[in-house]
């Protein structure tokens, strides 16, 4: 048989993945399963592999410090391995999946065993409230952190506690997330954000092993695989914040696996929603989880019974069901006034709290047919207190005096208030949600999407189910049942198959920053560094590994080299940078902003230059370093560090 023959023969076939069939390179799915084929060359391992070629001709200047500027070789080489091989660093002999959900209002866990991973186990959420004594120890958490709380105010030792609470979404608005920054309690007094979520995460872990004991389960600790379910939207500062809050509770990092709420529970729904996981190969649907504080969207379409691919980068923004609390806070604001809201903030902790919790009770029965009162319990005796105080007048008389007093009637300490005020608190969230969703399903991408999946905390809300099925009548919208859990089970079942997301579009550029040689035709004078001896640089530039939208694999590894500067180094560093900008030129953009520091940590010190190659794992849910000695091709540790 002519070789030649064979060879084209081969290239024109194809193999399932999932049930190992042969195909016809003609056959966009399998005959056989209908699993979509997949794409062998996708762009971004073409434009790495021209950049190998490359890589003995590009050249590049670093700075090393105070030690002046020095020739580094540079190159780019694309290594996608065996994704389950490579998609994650946990060690393999677990027998136990375990997800801690830490959400801005609710928090809980659930867990399932390597044996039966679709029998979840969970106890029900409780209120995300931390309660930490004046030497920042652990007090209590959730119902517990409330009624202790509640007491000590009531005996005035309350003033040296910190109460805490949706605490989430200091991640989210925080630019300069850092070991040392700091949030405030429900009081404004400042403490430590790391000591917050290492106290919060480790209740959740003591409690769901305690769980585990109860249940009669022999399961050693070091064989339980971690899960923590975050924001997709959240950068990679916000995970590694997570992460080192992990560390000192504990949980080695190799037991230890972020998954993004949107992707677990779309993996949920596709093993546990038997209309949703009977969906063929190829069918799209965009993913919205409505949390507590946020909205996260993406999209994706199955690939086959256990792989799917990721569509448009996920993205999101602050409102959710806490944002229709702060609509709420406005309208007791515009009857007393900002100072009393204030003063009950600072001095009666309780009374703040009781006013979001009557509200919380009632909120998520609210629906578009409603059109009776709701009645909302307040805590009446300090309202009225301050009221006398501050205004000469009693709550209920403020209440008269206010542009409410049509929609408001008070009976003891229970508000009954007009429905259709009720529903304004949700105005604002809703149209920021819809105009998101909007956003989204306007891409090409998504242009043929049928179906939207509502999932998370907020998508319990009848009002806002009903609002998005009256926005988008040609979309079939699908709301699981306990929709407010789908995010935590789908976690356990990611942390049993990490793999489920075969590739992801990355929602940000990253890249180093370096110096290269200047370039008129490119780089401005402002970044312009002239040497005595040496040629004309331009600095921080912006040296890219991976570009914004680009849909990689997960696991991809793309490989750089970099040169010691000086003698008997020890260490290796150079800064991270992400951009909202697919093609930034410069580190000092105004979209560009740094991500961290890598040190790369040599086991010994050696008189010559060591060439160390640099491994950036992308696609996965978390950006990894890793780093080889090329010499002595030995591993050496690479440690991401926070600004």
């Amino acid at each position: 048989m002519d070789v030649r023959l064979s060879v084209i023969k081969i290239i024109k076939m194809w193999i399932c993945p999932e049930c190992f069939i042969e195909n016809s390179a003609n056959n966009e799915s399998c005959s056989n399963c209908h699993t979509v084929k997949q794409d062998t060359d996708p762009k971004v391992r073409r434009e790495h592999r021209r950049a190998d070629v490359l890589k003995d001709k590009k050249t590049m200047y670093t700075h090393p410090g105070p030690f002046g500027w020095k020739l580094s070789k540079h190159g780019a080489v694309s290594g996608t391995t065996d994704t389950a091989k490579h998609i994650t660093s946990c060690r393999d002999d677990y027998t136990v999946v375990a997800a801690l959900d830490l959400g801005t209002t609710y928090s809980g866990f659930a867990f399932s065993t390597r044996q039966n991973p679709l029998d979840i186990h969970h106890i029900e959420k409780v209120p995300t409230c931390l309660l930490l004594s004046p030497n920042k120890e652990f007090v209590g958490f959730g119902n517990d952190a409330i009624k202790i709380y509640s007491e000590l105010v009531k005996n005035g030792q309350h003033t040296g506690h910190y109460f805490l609470q949706k605490f989430k979404m200091d991640l989210y608005e925080n630019e300069h997330i850092s070991n040392e920054m700091t949030i405030q309690d429900v009081t404004g007094k400042p403490i430590e954000a790391l000591i917050v979520f290492r106290e919060t995460i480790l209740v959740l872990k003591k409690s769901l092993e305690y769980v585990i004991k109860c249940k009669g389960l022999d399961v050693k600790m070091e064989n339980i695989r971690w899960v923590m379910p975050v924001p997709t939207f959240w950068n990679d500062a916000a995970k590694q914040f997570i992460r080192k809050s992990i560390d000192y509770i504990g949980i080695p990092e190799d037991q230890f696996q972020i998954a993004l709420e949107p992707e677990a529970a779309s993996i949920f729904c596709q093993q546990q929603l038997p209309d949703f996981s009977a969906s063929l190969p190829r069918t799209k649907y965009l993913v919205v989880a409505l949390g507590g504080g946020t909205t996260d969207i993406t999209a994706h379409e199955k690939i086959s019974s256990s792989r799917l691919r990721e569509l448009i980068f996920a993205t999101g923004n602050s409102y959710g069901g806490a944002t229709v609390d702060d609509r709420f806070l406005q309208m007791f604001t515009a009857i007393v006034g900002q100072d009393i809201i204030s003063d009950i903030k600072q001095n009666y902790p309780m009374a703040y709290i009781g006013i979001f919790q009557g509200f919380e009770l009632v909120k998520r029965n609210i629906t578009t047919t409603n059109s009776q009162k709701v009645r909302v319990s307040i805590p009446l005796s300090v309202l009225d207190l301050k009221c006398k105080q501050v205004l000469g007048k009693d709550f209920r008389s403020a209440i008269g005096a206010s542009k409410f007093s049509s929609a408001i009637e008070l009976y003891d300490a229970t508000m009954h208030v007009d429905v259709g005020l009720m529903k304004a608190f949700f105005n604002v969230t809703i149209k920021s949600i819809l105009d998101l969703i909007k956003r989204r399903l306007q891409e090409p991408a998504v242009a043929d999407v049928s179906q939207i999946l509502l999932v998370g905390e907020f998508a319990e809300s009848s009002l806002i189910r009903d609002k998005v099925k009256s926005e988008f009548p040609d979309k079939r919208v699908i709301v699981p049942e306990a929709a407010g859990l789908t995010v935590l089970k789908g976690a356990v079942l990611f942390g049993h198959n990490p793999s489920y997301v075969q590739s992801r579009v990355m929602r940000y550029t990253y890249g180093v920053g370096i110096s290269d040689e200047f370039d008129p035709a490119i780089h401005d004078e402002a970044h312009l560094v002239v040497q005595k001896n040496g040629p004309k640089l331009a600095k921080h530039i912006f040296d890219v590994i991976i570009r914004k939208n680009q849909l990689v694999d997960a696991g991809t590894s793309i490989d750089s080299e970099y040169l010691t500067i000086d003698p008997n180094q020890k260490t290796m560093e150079f800064e991270l940078y992400f951009s909202s900008n697919e093609n930034p030129v410069y580190i000092d953009e105004n979209d560009c902003k740094p991500l961290g520091s890598v040190s790369i940590h040599f086991p010994d010190v050696c008189q010559e230059e060591r060439d160390v190659k640099v491994s950036f794992v992308i696609g996965n849910t978390e950006l990894e370093v890793k780093a080889v000695d090329k010499k002595s091709r030995q591993t050496v540790t690479a440690e991401f560090n926070l600004f």
